[in-house]
């Protein structure tokens, strides 16, 4: 059995060492050249924070045993949060209960290098590099491969396989392609408005803490129309990277005076006054994101055999959420667990695609209604009564969670995408909520001493 899996991200790389199980030879066409360390290959959203969730981390674990070891080998790290995490959100801070959930932090380009070390060493896998995907070969009833164009040479050529994996991104031509073939339209669902971030790395202080803590200054709804926050997040060798987000007309500015000056004035000016005392290792980039995006290749009927389209492909989220590497890896254990349940048999594809969607589902409900709401109050839109009661009881069970062991510990299990977001509904949950807070509100950052010395050296 031969596999080709379009695009060599993170997506891909994972979809790939899914396949090898089942594989031969799995070749994965990729447009850029591969760098040969850890260094940015030119994805815009490379120089970004990314958080890799608890679900993630396992996923990518259960696929390639010991590559979270090797992560944290390298100067990533696990993260236990709350007990790390200090978090400002509707006027207040989070308390750092006992742990139960883990933020794996890393840049981006170093994650990347090390999962794709890792799924290479099983000798199944080559890259097919600076090549573009132009189109699928094959029909209706079956993919059978693509056609690809070398980047240098501009010559075209077909790759065979017996099973396909699209995992090209947002820019996925797919749609388009099945249509030519006789497949049926896809379905496409929409929303939010897009979002603006920007980022600059940093050189931690001298003398911080190396376990120093994430910290995040969520939007503050109550106040601010244009969702805007930011998020400090520790990596390897001693850096930090400061990301801050807002939707359009409240976007974060790129020259260094402005970043800053954007930090200071979101709900709390911790981040800058964090970002005063480190040193910048580089400009700030910016970029731009699009709306949230899923493809309901689910829906599609027939679907064509030996083929499934997973990762940004086919659902895409607003990246401030964090959640679209853990879902990619989902998606990837999604092949992985379809192909030793039912081979090559008839339907397989199809079994494979309905759980990417399934894989994703919790973090498209996140998604879509933060963004949701965030575009009503861009529009100055009133929402109708069932969905103000929805907001009312949202913003009620987050204040109260500030205060409130396990129904903090409850939203980080569906923020990490550990739990069904179904959970913020149960018996449990609704209780707790009315019941309101334990401890009083924690006013101040909960910061240990030596984190404290970062903002007062003296």
């Amino acid at each position: 059995m031969r596999g080709l899996v379009l695009g060599g991200g993170l997506a891909g790389t994972l979809a790939a060492a899914a396949l090898a199980e089942h594989c031969d030879n799995v070749m994965i066409v990729e447009r850029d050249r591969m760098p040969s360390g850890p260094v940015p290959r030119g994805v815009p959203q490379s120089r970004h924070v990314h958080n890799l969730m608890s679900s993630g981390a396992r996923a990518i674990d259960d696929l390639l045993p010991g590559t979270i070891d090797d992560l944290v080998a390298a100067g990533g790290q696990r993260i236990d949060v709350p007990r790390r995490l200090v978090s400002h959100a509707l006027g207040t801070w989070n308390r750092p209960y006992a742990s139960n959930q883990t933020f794996v932090s890393a840049s981006r380009p170093l994650l990347d290098f090390l999962v794709r070390q890792r799924a290479l060493a099983g000798g199944r896998l080559e890259f097919v590099q600076g090549t573009d995907v132009i189109g699928l070969t094959g029909g209706a009833d079956r993919i059978t491969g693509a056609v690809v164009r070398d980047r240098e040479s501009r010559r075209s050529s077909e790759l065979a396989a017996d099973f396909v994996v699209d995992a090209t991104g947002r820019s996925s031509a797919t749609p388009g392609w099945l249509t030519e073939l006789g497949v049926p339209a896809v379905p496409e669902e929409r929303f939010g408005v897009g979002i603006a971030y920007a980022s600059r790395t940093f050189e931690a202080p001298p003398g911080a803490d190396p376990e120093f803590p994430v910290v995040n200054i969520a939007p503050d709804p109550r106040f601010d129309r244009y969702s805007r926050g930011g998020v400090l997040m520790p990596v390897e060798d001693g850096k930090w990277i400061v990301t801050c987000a807002g939707l359009p007309g409240g976007e974060p500015p790129t020259d260094e005076d402005g970043f800053m000056a954007f930090a200071r004035n979101l709900s709390h000016p911790l981040l800058a006054d964090l970002m005063a005392g480190a040193t910048p290792l580089g400009p700030v980039a910016g970029h731009r994101t699009a709306d949230n995006r899923r493809r309901r290749y689910d829906t599609v009927q027939p679907w064509p055999e030996g083929f499934v389209v997973v990762g940004d492909a086919a659902s895409a989220f607003n990246p401030v959420y964090g959640h679209g590497m853990s879902v990619a890896a989902r998606n990837a254990l999604s092949i992985r667990n379809g192909l030793r349940r039912h081979g090559d048999a008839a339907g397989t594809a199809r079994i494979i695609q309905a759980s990417v969607t399934a894989g994703g589902l919790d973090a498209w409900q996140l998604a879509v209604g933060q963004d949701t709401r965030s575009e009503q109050r861009l529009a100055d839109e009133t929402p109708d009564l069932k969905t103000r009661l929805l907001y009312a009881y949202a913003d009620r069970m987050a204040a109260v969670a500030r205060g409130r062991q396990e129904l903090f510990a409850l939203q980080l299990d569906v923020y990490t995408l550990t739990s069904p977001a179904s959970r913020v509904f149960s018996p449990r949950a609704v209780l707790g909520t009315l019941l309101g807070p334990v401890d009083p509100p924690l006013l101040e950052p909960p910061l240990a001493s030596s984190e404290r010395r970062v903002l007062d050296p003296l």
